[in-house]
C-alpha cells in the first residue's frame, strides 16, 4: 500500500465516522485536494523527465 492510498483510506474512514455532514464534508473535501495535489505532482515529474531528455527544451 502506498502512502496516497494508506492517506486516501484514513480519511474515508474519518469521514465515515462523522456523524455531522460539515465534519464528513470536510474530510472528503480534504481527500480530494489531496488526490488532486498527487495527480499534479506527476504531472510535473513527468513533464521534468520529458524536459531532461530533449535538449532543445533547456
Amino acid at each position: 500500500m502506498t502512502d496516497q492510498e494508506w492517506l486516501h483510506q484514513q480519511l474515508q474512514t474519518l469521514a465515515a465516522q462523522q456523524p455531522q455532514f460539515t465534519d464528513r464534508a470536510f474530510w472528503l473535501a480534504l481527500d480530494q485536494v489531496v488526490r488532486e495535489q498527487a495527480q499534479r505532482h506527476d504531472q510535473l515529474q513527468g513533464e521534468v523527465d520529458g524536459r531532461t531528455w530533449r535538449p532543445d527544451r533547456w
